[in-house]
């Protein structure tokens, strides 16, 4: 009876004021609550990535340190093709920025690579793959497993592939041909890159690690019988398109001549079987899940080799006997000679086109 009665001496209007002054004290405290919630996720977020710099800068400046496991046991020797040999010794100083070689990591990965097998149906399933572009005729055998074949219907344009890895080099003899060049449809890169990615899928061959993306492009004038590189567009009679393997571990792949792909083509402006004036494509694959760790020489020492004649010239400049170097740096070698690991080797790049590789990997874990 009480309790209902007070109820009824409350006026309407005073529990209106009352539920209001308790709505203005909750909008306050939430606001409160937002604003030092919004205060501690901004002070969260900034302690969170101050950490993960600090954690990164203390990466840098002491880098987890990677045992070497040395899984396939003592490496065979890299296989380089036969280089020019100086003519005399040469003697080499440091021109780099610093004026020291550039430091090196003390260890790196080495990767197995696969090779296919032959088979008895390896020469016939070869013949099927060569007739996709119009080499029909029965080949010349050159080597075990290497065979020659000549267009009956264009003698100048020939093939040779061996009938194992499926590697191959085209050639169409143009300097027997200058007509052809009087046909002015040179591809633009975009056109060019797309006609020799056609080209390689219409021989189902693949290109694995290769950056098909982003091939290196070259336009080539015509200067008596040769093609030379040409310096615009406009004096373009053909264009080069050279395909390079992608970066593992940030080391780039480096070839027996590293301004050259080992997948490669010139295409003219001419049509037909006259428009690939040369292909070549020698790409090893890679078995990325089968890879060991190994201890690598240390830049001064790979440096001593080159000093002392160890070591491959990929590009060595005419009758110069004093080389400055500007750079050196870790690279896996790409070679066209069949390998069963790749491996890394000390890239020395120096005047006038000099470069030179060693082999990275630290005795006692290479032949």
């Amino acid at each position: 009876m009480l309790q209902h009665h007070l109820e009824r001496e409350i006026p309407a209007r005073d529990l209106i004021l009352i539920f209001m002054a308790t709505l203005t004290e909750t909008a306050f405290y939430t606001r409160k609550y937002i604003k030092w919630g919004a205060v501690g996720l901004i002070l969260f977020l900034v302690l969170r990535i101050a950490f993960n710099s600090f954690l990164s800068y203390l990466n840098v400046l002491f880098p987890p340190q990677v045992i070497p496991d040395n899984a396939f046991g003592r490496l065979s020797a890299i296989s380089f093709p036969q280089s020019a040999s100086p003519s005399a010794q040469l003697n080499y100083s440091l021109r780099t920025i610093s004026g020291t070689l550039s430091e090196a990591s003390n260890s790196a990965t080495v990767y197995f690579m696969p090779k296919n097998r032959a088979t008895l149906l390896s020469l016939s399933e070869t013949q099927a793959l060569v007739e996709r572009i119009d080499f029909t005729t029965s080949p010349r055998q050159i080597t075990s497993t290497a065979y020659r074949w000549v267009d009956i219907t264009n003698p100048l344009r020939t093939i040779e592939l061996d009938i194992v890895s499926k590697q191959f080099t085209l050639n169409y003899l143009f300097a027997h041909d200058l007509t052809l060049f009087t046909e002015r449809n040179i591809p633009t890169p975009k056109q060019a890159q797309a006609e020799t990615l056609d080209f390689l899928q219409s021989l189902n061959l693949p290109t694995g690690d290769i950056v098909v993306s982003q091939p290196k492009i070259q336009y080539l004038k015509l200067v008596g019988n040769q093609l030379q590189p040409a310096t615009s567009e406009s004096q373009a009679d053909a264009v080069r398109v050279d395909y390079f393997r992608q970066n593992y571990h940030g080391m780039p792949a480096r070839t027996d001549k590293p301004q050259e792909g080992n997948i490669a083509f010139i295409l003219s402006g001419a049509g037909g079987q006259k428009r690939v004036l040369y292909a070549k494509y020698h790409y090893w694959p890679i078995d990325t899940r089968v890879s060991g760790i190994y201890k690598l020489k240390t830049p001064e020492q790979a440096f001593t080799e080159l000093q002392n004649g160890h070591a491959y010239f990929a590009s060595l400049p005419n009758n110069e006997t004093r080389i400055a170097i500007t750079n050196s740096y870790l690279a896996y070698y790409d070679g066209m000679i069949p390998q069963l690991f790749y491996q890394p080797v000390f890239v020395f790049e120096g005047d006038q086109g000099f470069i030179a590789y060693v082999p990275a990997v630290a005795p006692p874990w290479t032949e």
